[in-house]
């Protein structure tokens, strides 16, 4: 008996074994086919810790940074998605076939752009280039993006660079609509933009997606989703920005037809009015609270100890009304004011909060700010748990 149970033991273990062996060899014949078949790289912008969480979005694989850190390199993505990304300068794929096809393929394009001068020297005579501009990997050349070829050499191959920021949609946002005023903190259009696409990461269907903005303030959010063709929804205490702007982005080339964009009066610290607008759907939730007061040289900490005591009030309540209107919420992406150079708070008495309202909670380490700003943000993400 004790031979036989002996012989179990043997074998279960010797088959244990042979599993492992056998998938170690596996993993490692990945590991070495991603590496051999990197294929796209991005360059980040400023703000690397939301860059890399908004490119969960694009669903990338086998990441691998070159250059201090500043371009990343993987296997696969969502190409469609990748191009979509607010929080990159630039994006691209490796080219495994000759340059003379890269130059045919686009005859009319006869200005290359690289950053190293003699590399641009070789090139341009090599295939008979008009000229070349020598301009730093993190910097857009407008020219050369309407009218010419970007090359990046990484790793010693070429890639070659396929999009960039949308920064014209940006600046038609944030500058030209007529509701805006500086002194209002409003949300810039690019950091809204990689909200969304990082709501957008938590959610299985996208196609018809409603995006809701409980302060809508000058409309930034939904002239964002209306333009990536998702149906929106906004609500403030005053829509005087808001509805200043709603006709001229409407009648813009850039709106998109056919789809829900509303605002209107609400309280977002009260309980949901019109709740029957959302015809069932659980919405997206994309924005930024109460930014103010204004910080001034003369500000106090005991001042911004009592600003942050009105926000806290504001967003707790917020908070406590969406996990009762929505309870499969899906997530809640937003901003909130981190007061540069005192004691900050808020932060914790929002994560308190979430917990106690069945949320989980997220907020990145790296701040969103500006230079001589004094009110920087901080982006938090919360929602229910799977």
């Amino acid at each position: 008996y004790k031979e036989k149970s002996d012989w179990k033991v043997r074998f279960f273990w010797y088959f244990c074994n042979f599993i492992f062996e056998k998938l170690v060899f596996f993993f490692i014949l990945r590991e070495v086919y991603l590496r051999l078949n990197i294929m796209y790289f991005v360059i980040l912008g400023k703000n690397r810790e939301l860059s890399l969480k908004e490119l969960e979005y694009a669903q990338v694989e086998q990441i691998e940074y070159v250059q201090n850190q500043k371009i990343l390199t993987f296997a696969h993505c969502d190409e469609a998605k990748l191009a979509d990304l607010a929080g990159i300068i630039k994006w691209g794929k490796f080219i495994d076939w000759d340059l003379d096809q890269v130059f045919s393929a686009s005859p009319e394009k006869r200005i290359l752009w690289v950053a190293d001068k003699n590399q641009g020297i070789n090139l341009k005579k090599q295939y008979g280039l008009k000229r070349f501009k020598q301009v730093d990997l993190l910097h857009t050349d407008l020219e050369v993006k309407m009218k010419g070829i970007e090359l990046v050499r990484i790793g010693g191959k070429w890639a070659l660079v396929l999009g960039y920021q949308n920064i014209r949609l940006y600046e038609v946002i944030d500058f030209e609509k007529p509701g805006r005023s500086m002194q209002m903190g409003m949300m810039p259009a690019k950091l809204t933009h990689t909200l969304l696409n990082i709501g957008l990461s938590y959610l299985k269907e996208q196609d018809k997606t409603l995006i809701y903005d409980p302060f809508v303030w000058s409309g930034t959010t939904g002239f964002l989703a209306n333009y990536f063709w998702y149906n929106f929804l906004g609500w403030d205490l005053k829509l005087t920005f808001a509805q200043k702007n709603i006709d001229r982005w409407l009648d813009s080339k850039w709106a998109k037809p056919n789809l829900i964009f509303k605002f209107f009066v609400q309280d977002a610290t009260q309980s949901l009015v019109q709740k029957e607008l959302f015809n069932q759907q659980v919405p997206l939730i994309i924005t930024e609270g109460w930014l103010w007061p204004v910080i001034k040289q003369s500000t106090t900490a005991e001042e911004v100890k009592e600003y942050q005591r009105w926000v806290k009030n504001v967003y707790v309540q917020w908070i406590e009304q969406m996990a009762k209107a929505f309870p499969d919420l899906p997530a809640m992406v937003f901003t909130v004011p981190w007061y540069l150079g005192y004691e900050n708070y808020l932060e914790q008495e929002i994560l308190k909060t979430a917990k106690e309202v069945w949320f989980e909670a997220e907020s990145l380490q790296e701040l969103y700010k500006r230079e001589q700003h004094k009110v920087g943000r901080k982006i938090m993400i919360l929602r229910k748990p799977h």
